[in-house]
Parts: C-alpha cells; structure tokens; sequence
C-alpha cells in the first residue's frame, strides 16, 4: 500500500508539532508518523523558559508550577536568585504535547499514531513494516536516535546520559535547585525540578567523557548524601543529543535533537525545537527563506558549548570555577545577566 504527502514528519514531538502547526497554515499536505500511541509524551525534567513563550503563547492551564526561583550550589558555596518575574515553567509533556496538537488545522495535516517508520529511502518511508508513504519534503524530528539522522548517514558523536528520579512529594519548593560538583559530575550538574505532587532529581553527562555506570554510582552517592529518598521513587534514563551538524539536506531536514539542536551544558532542548520545528516549516514553504532565528539559535548553542569546552578543559580546578561562578552570583548584576541569559526572563 502506498499514498503521497507534500511533507511527511516523523516525530510528534515539540519539533514536530511545531512544524506541523505552521505547515497547516500552508496549502501543503502533511503527515506527522508518532510511533507511540499518543502525541506528546516524553521523559525529560518538564522545564521551559520564558523564551518558548515568546514563540507559543501557552496557556496557563498547562503549568504544573510558575517558577521564580533558583538556588545554586558548588562545593563551598550557595547563592539564591529571585528576578520577581518567572524563570522556568513546569509542564507535563503529555499535556503539552495534547496542547500543541488542538493548534494544528487538521483540513491538510493528519496526525498518525502507532506508526514506526521502519525504513527510510530518497522517494518514501515504511511505515509499521508494510506501507509506504511518498513524499516531497521529509522532516526528521525523532529525537536523540533519529531513523532520518541515520538515513543521513550522520553520527552522534555528542550526547548525554540522563538519570533522573520522579520523587513523590505534598509540597514542593516553589525553586528550582543546581547542584555543581565535579567531584560527581564532573563538568555538568544535577538538578532539582518541582512538579505539582512530585520532584524531578536528576543528572546527565556525556558518556564518551563520563561513563554512565560511574555517574549513576555518583549520582546515588549524591542523592544519599543529600537525603533524597527514592525508595518510592520512579527511575528514568533518556539520552539528549548535541551533535549538530546541520539542518536541511536538500528536500530533508532534520529539527529538534534529530539535529542535534540540544544544549550539552544544560541538557535544555524544547526551545530548540520549537524554534527549529518552526523554521524548517517556513524553509519548506519558501525554499528561498534565511532563517535569522536559526542563526541565532546556533549562536546561542555555540556559547554553551564554548562554556562546556572550558569546563572539560578547567580538569581538577573545575570545582574552583563552579565556587566562582556561584560567588560571582551574589552579584546582583552578574545574577541577573546569567539567570537572563539561560531563561529569557525579565
């Protein structure tokens, strides 16, 4: 069996979706192919920024918690910050994802469910083993293990191991917490996420650099030390990738991790894609279109990745650098400009 589509999508993801939303807007027909069975879901720590909310006006039904808050630590050192305004947004990313999809017109996009692309070629994809879908333009938004990455024949050579812990709890800390030590994490951090009912504690490094069985060894180092118990606790792992290496191939385009558009410092990725998601959309419409948000994307991206070298590179004087950066934090100023500068408040 075989049928035709202008666009077939592959990821039904923030990237994806985003695509879909702008393509819908177009006389263009598209398709979305989620291999799951429900849009949306993914394991992640459920934060965003003040700068998705500058691309989707998200409404505040979605926000599990409204964030003002952060705490920092480094090995000697801890430092609050509160800009007034808020700093990250916890959502639900099943109830995100159901909510990106009410904004698609569905007169030319059809958003399929529980169907795996099996194989990818220059005309079609497989689908489920047994249909093909033809298309003109076809848009990788598949996460960090991407099906049309690696019919691209582009390694992922940069990623992170993620663990984290969905700890139950009545009352969360209205904050957000980060916790540097290179003595456990080397040049990356664990985090603290307050959901309605839950905390989400985690960590990520990459694993060519840290091995995972260690970090997670680490990890539960840390999470004793700390107090957490997870003894009730559900357990996640996911990988995040930071290989980009491009975003439009000729009549194919990849968006979100599939490009490889992730932070490696921080792990943050829903703004990458939903700013990618968008643009391949445009790209697609007008093939003569310059993303000026893409640029700015990249240049974003490189910053952290420049931090990221220099903390890999600091070795054993790292945790001097973790000490200084959250000293530094007291600084009015300098707080705000860093706590700005990651989440687009103020």
């Amino acid at each position: 069996m075989s049928v035709n589509f202008d666009v077939v999508i592959i990821g039904a993801g923030p990237a994806g979706l985003r695509c879909a939303e702008v393509l819908s807007k177009s006389e263009l027909s598209v398709i979305v192919l989620e291999k799951k069975s429900v849009a949306g879901p993914k394991v992640c720590a459920g934060g965003i920024t003040a700068k998705d909310l500058r691309l989707l006006n998200i409404p505040d039904s979605i926000f599990e918690k409204t964030i003002n808050k952060a705490r920092l630590y480094s090995p000697h050192f801890t430092c609050n910050t509160d800009l007034g305004v808020p700093v990250v947004y916890m959502v639900n990313r099943a109830d995100f994802g159901q909510w990106q999809l009410s904004l698609i017109n569905s007169r030319n996009v059809t958003v399929r469910t529980n169907a795996k692309v099996t194989s990818v070629t220059g005309e079609y994809v497989e689908v489920n083993g047994n249909e093909r879908i033809k298309y003109k333009y076809l848009v990788g938004a598949d996460g960090a293990v991407s099906v049309v990455r690696r019919y691209l024949k582009l390694p992922v050579e940069k990623r992170l191991a993620t663990f984290q812990y969905r700890i139950p709890v009545d009352n969360p800390p209205d904050r957000i917490e980060i916790y540097m030590h290179s003595r456990y994490f080397k040049a990356w951090y664990a985090w603290v996420f307050p959901h309605e009912k839950e905390l989400v504690v985690g960590c990520g490094a990459n694993p060519g650099i840290y091995p995972p069985k260690k970090l997670k060894q680490q990890f539960h180092r840390w999470l004793n030390k700390q107090g957490f118990d997870v003894s009730k606790a559900k357990y996640e792992s996911f990988p995040i990738s930071y290989d980009y290496r491009g975003y439009r191939f000729g009549n194919r385009f990849l968006a979100g991790e599939a490009a490889g558009l992730a932070s490696g410092l921080t792990g943050e990725g829903i703004f990458q894609a939903l700013v990618s998601g968008e643009e391949v959309a445009k790209t697609i419409i007008d093939p003569d279109y310059h993303s000026e948000a893409m640029d700015d994307l990249l240049r974003y991206n490189k910053i952290q990745h420049r931090v990221l070298a220099f903390l890999l590179k600091a070795g054993i004087f790292r945790n001097l650098v973790f000490d200084l950066i959250v000293w530094l934090m007291h600084l009015k100023p300098v707080n705000r400009y860093i706590t700005k500068g990651f989440s687009g408040a103020g």
